[in-house]
């Protein structure tokens, strides 16, 4: 059994985990269950981009350039989501635009409050209207704990719209 760094997933699988970010190799196998199921069924498909920029938003701690740059853009992605209502289409284009702005992308500390908050129920959930919800609250969750760097994120949000 492992327990994952980034959200305290425990779970035992042997495969690998991803190369520049931080989950453990159950957490990361659990992820690719569900962007399996995401990927085969259409009425999953609506919540991908939520659950990428979540996952990816709290599962990027390392000291890595593109760790960094993953977390920065995945929550500022996320502030546009749910602070802003910005359309989805435009969350790509920023998402786009960041990764390619040359911004420095310090490195961030992750608060405490991202363990505990797992893929689980997004996993658990048994049809397409659950899985959505379960989603939704998984950002908010993960947004949630990362509570003391939206000056940050938002920096880079203004940043990329000039």
């Amino acid at each position: 059994m492992t327990t994952c760094p980034a959200c305290g997933h425990v779970g035992h699988h042997d495969g690998p985990a991803h190369a520049c970010m931080s989950p453990s190799p159950a957490c990361w196998a659990r992820y690719g269950e569900v962007l399996a199921r995401e990927y085969s069924h259409p009425g999953y498909w609506q919540a991908r981009r939520l659950l990428t920029d979540a996952y990816c938003g709290q599962h990027s701690i390392g000291s890595d350039r593109r760790a960094r740059q993953s977390l920065w853009i995945h929550m500022a992605a996320l502030m546009l989501h749910f602070e802003d209502s910005v359309p989805e289409a435009q969350i790509v284009a920023f998402l786009r635009r960041a990764a390619r702005s040359g911004h420095e992308f310090p490195p961030l500390a992750m608060p405490a409050a991202s363990l505990g908050v797992t893929i689980d129920a997004i996993h658990a959930a048994t049809d397409p209207g659950s899985h959505a919800q379960a989603v939704t609250d998984y950002a908010h969750a993960v947004l949630a704990a990362w509570e003391p760097h939206p000056p940050a994120f938002r920096g880079l949000i203004d940043e990329i719209a000039q």
